[in-house]
């Protein structure tokens, strides 16, 4: 799998195991390839936009319909236990059918904005374990506080007659988990907006490094990050698929790195698979 002109490749994959999903005394988060996250809080486990399964009709390919630049580092038919699936929008490196269905299996709770709900009742799955995303009302599953955070994503704009109706306000999301260690937000595929700039005591962010104009781009990546002065920052939304024609699946950390400060102690680029800890406040 060669990257074409232009395209950065993921490092190679670390493979996940049982113990991702186990107990534990700590939280830690695994990058997943493209948007996806895994969060084991304490034992309560969570993933976040999981696209991770496979096209069976075709070798070294995504149920995207892309062709993969790195390994997955677990398919969605190994994953053994879930506490939380956590859909930030429904386009499909996001919200992954196959992937869905097979994690269906886990009981665990589905969570996501009015187009992803009324897709997995459509699927489905049943109400009771649906719940719709709504900025601003947190939830709590196990010991973490889950309040979804407001996303600008219109990537429809650049063709309405094609694409249709763009995403309203209400159809996309971030996610801030409030761990016993700290706090992660994934802002997910969106524009900057003034709400953002606003939010306070981020431990870890998941930012979006792709150049797309209707996602975080390159300099808001870095302002986001520059104004908010997380102390740790982790880059996703690159180097997964072998689509050097869309921008939303291409970027390079190390071009938003050369724009945050203290980049050296605070940017952390993460193998798919590889285990980032946040460690006990108390």
């Amino acid at each position: 799998m060669s990257p074409r002109l232009g395209q950065v490749s993921a490092a190679p994959a670390h493979r996940l195991g049982a113990d991702a999903f186990g107990r534990s005394g700590e939280t830690a988060l695994w990058w997943l390839t493209n948007a996806g996250f895994l969060v084991n809080a304490r034992g309560t486990v969570a993933v976040i936009d999981p696209a991770i399964s496979l096209d069976p009709n075709s070798l070294g390919t995504s149920e995207t319909g892309l062709r993969l630049l790195t390994e997955l580092p677990i398919e969605a038919s190994a994953v053994p236990r879930l506490d939380a699936v956590l859909y930030t929008h429904a386009d499909d490196d996001h919200f992954a059918r196959r992937t869905a269905e097979e994690l269906f299996r886990t009981e665990a709770l589905f969570v996501g904005p009015p187009p992803v709900a009324e897709e997995l009742s459509q699927m489905g799955l049943a109400a009771e374990r649906v719940r719709i995303a709504q900025a601003g009302e947190t939830f709590e599953v196990g010991p973490v506080k889950v309040t979804p955070t407001p996303a600008d994503h219109p990537w429809q704009l650049r063709d309405p007659e094609q694409f249709g109706e763009p995403w309203k306000p209400g159809d996309c999301c971030g996610y801030l988990l409030s761990t016993p260690d700290g706090t992660i937000w994934n802002p997910g595929d969106t524009r900057l907006m003034d709400e953002h700039v606003q939010m306070k005591d981020v431990d870890v962010l998941l930012l979006d490094v792709s150049r797309d104009e209707y996602h975080l781009g390159v300099d808001n990546a870095a302002r986001l990050a520059n104004i908010l002065d997380v102390p740790h920052i982790i880059p996703h939304h690159y180097g997964t698929y072998d689509a050097p024609e869309h921008s939303a699946y291409n970027g390079d950390p190390a071009e938003v790195a050369a724009k945050i400060k203290n980049a050296e102690q605070r940017f952390h680029v993460l193998a798919p698979g590889e285990r980032f800890a946040l460690h006990p406040i108390s």
